[in-house]
């Protein structure tokens, strides 16, 4: 079930990349993180009211709310990596990165691995980078290069805080998480972006942005709770394959021979980690 839950957060992950993504092309980064989060609360509300929680700590608000703040970051900076045209630079660093550092956190703290899980998360690391491998062989500049570690540092910050929080807190941490990103997102968006306001068709691609997010949040939040956080955080950070299929889909694009080749390796990577 964990296992399922993980993936699951991957795809939603993926499909709100790709909305985010494609929003940010027309309207400023910041201002698309914090309208799709505004919105995406919607889906919270109805995780609360179907599964209620047992039991709410301070603890666990507190850890939303450290989770909030790394999550807002990522969203914000890889929003910005997007709407430059760079997604597939700095797309594979960021989920690289998202990925090594629950991994760390997750062996430091005294988990285990199979050797089966090992090699599924080192196949899913390699996976990742070449998913998103950049066609035109660019090299990342060093302002490029910080803005994808720091994306991914905000995104395995969201997964390890999460992962402290109890079980029978249910979906509440994630309350937290929002009291966070929202004012953090429309801050950010005002003081360096000119203020916007979504409007016409861009509304649906926010709004989409921020429902699938908040779907993969509540899964990932669940997986957390039950399961191992390094493996956990790698299947979640194979969403570059969903926004690589989505692109092709709706956009026409398509996948090269390497990036064929890397979801196969996906999804043997995901194999591995279900034996």
């Amino acid at each position: 079930m964990t296992l399922i839950l993980a993936i699951g957060a991957a795809v939603a992950y993926g499909f709100a990349d790709f909305s985010g993504g494609y929003a940010s092309k027309r309207l400023p980064p910041w201002g698309v993180m914090a309208w799709s989060q505004s919105l995406g609360v919607a889906a919270l509300v109805a995780g609360l009211l179907i599964f209620p929680a047992e039991m709410v700590t301070r603890a666990d608000i507190g850890w939303g709310v450290i989770a909030g703040v790394g999550g807002a970051i990522g969203l914000g900076l890889l929003y910005r990596s997007l709407a430059e045209g760079t997604m597939a630079v700095v797309s594979p660093v960021a989920a690289a990165t998202s990925a090594i550092l629950p991994v760390i956190v997750d062996l430091a703290t005294g988990g285990e691995l199979s050797t089966l899980a090992f090699i599924g998360i080192v196949i899913a690391l390699v996976a990742i980078v070449t998913i998103a491998r950049e066609r035109s062989h660019k090299r990342l500049s060093p302002r490029l290069l910080a803005m994808a570690i720091a994306s991914g540092a905000g995104f395995g910050t969201f997964f390890v805080a999460i992962a402290q929080t109890a079980e029978a807190s249910g979906f509440w941490p994630l309350v937290g998480a929002r009291a966070a990103t929202i004012p953090l997102g429309f801050l950010v968006h005002r003081l360096v972006e000119p203020p916007t306001r979504p409007r016409g068709p861009s509304v649906r691609w926010i709004a989409g942005a921020g429902l699938f997010d908040m779907g993969a949040n509540l899964l990932i939040a669940a997986a957390l709770q039950r399961g191992p956080l390094g493996i956990v955080a790698v299947l979640s950070s194979l969403y570059p394959a969903v926004t690589a299929v989505v692109a092709m889909a709706v956009l026409k694009e398509r996948l090269s021979r390497t990036q064929v080749a890397g979801v196969g390796l996906a999804m043997i990577a995901v194999v591995l980690l279900v034996l």
